[in-house]
């Protein structure tokens, strides 16, 4: 169901990447919102675009700024053009309807681009140094005596991930989309061989590519993605990268309980973002080296 918006919520900005556009809100729903926006048509190349994959907008995350209101991280999910007598394309501009999910919102604290990146760099350089004190520990006992504050026993990680996953969390939706995408199924051999890798890992390693599915890298275009699985795995790692900052603000100062958290959250996430991946493209993403 949509409804119509307040008129003191049609004003808004859509930040896509360093592009800043005028936006009006034209309805809502639960999950989102209908924006109306001017594209320079520059922006959608010489021969525009035939259909909203090919638009350059398509499946972007953006910040939406509803003036006055609450701002929103969102993802575009379908384009149209506006054709209604509010409508004002011109030879230089064209005007566009754009479908957005919102994914979170973003409260006064988290507006501080720099202020989040900090925190997350925090988070990065806390698994970092728990990473390097797990292959240092298992070479040789003399470094445990220097980051007593990180100690952490491997076993009680592997058990608290088998306690989470239970009957609770039987990946029923990820099996039946597996199965009839041919995706890597969870609970399978296959699956299990995987994930088995993955946590050889140093953990800084595995949150790096996860964030590579977050924009546009080299890696991604090696994967061959279809647009749709591309939707996909942004979905799932951006919803990653927002539990982890949250999991680093809720127990930043007691890490062994953090690195116990950030263990599961990266099982879990690699076990979605894997059961939308065929089994080529998973051992290219597995066994991928970062520079």
């Amino acid at each position: 169901m949509r409804f119509s918006v307040a008129p003191t919520r049609v004003k808004a900005q859509l930040r896509v990447g360093r592009d800043t556009f005028k936006a009006e809100l034209l309805d809502e729903s639960m999950s989102g919102f209908a924006v109306a926006v001017e594209i320079p048509r520059r922006k959608l190349g010489e021969q525009g675009f035939t259909c909203e994959s090919e638009c350059m907008l398509f499946g972007e995350i953006a910040r939406l700024c509803i003036v006055g209101h609450s701002d929103y991280e969102v993802q575009i999910i379908s384009i149209v053009p506006r054709e209604d007598d509010s409508a004002s394309a011109t030879r230089s501009r064209v005007c566009l309807r754009l479908g957005t999910r919102v994914v979170r919102e973003l409260y006064e604290d988290d507006r501080n681009s720099l202020g989040r990146n900090l925190r997350l760099i925090g988070a990065m350089v806390l698994a970092m140094v728990f990473s390097l004190y797990c292959t240092a520990h298992s070479f040789s006992g003399q470094v445990a005596g220097l980051m007593p504050q990180v100690e952490v026993v491997w076993s009680d990680l592997v058990a608290q991930f088998s306690s989470s996953q239970g009957p609770e969390r039987v990946w029923r939706k990820e099996i039946a989309h597996a199965k009839t995408h041919g995706y890597v199924v969870p609970n399978t051999p296959e699956m299990t061989e995987l994930i088995a890798f993955t946590q050889t890992l140093p953990t800084l390693h595995r949150v790096q590519k996860l964030m590579l599915f977050q924009q546009d890298t080299p890696l991604l275009a090696q994967l061959d993605l279809t647009p749709h699985q591309v939707l996909s795995v942004r979905k799932i790692a951006l919803e990653a990268s927002a539990e982890m900052e949250h999991l680093w603000m809720q127990l930043k100062h007691d890490a062994e309980a953090f690195q116990a958290k950030l263990a599961e959250v990266l099982i879990e996430t690699e076990t979605r973002i894997l059961a939308n991946l065929t089994t080529s493209q998973a051992q290219m993403w597995v066994n991928a080296q970062l520079q």
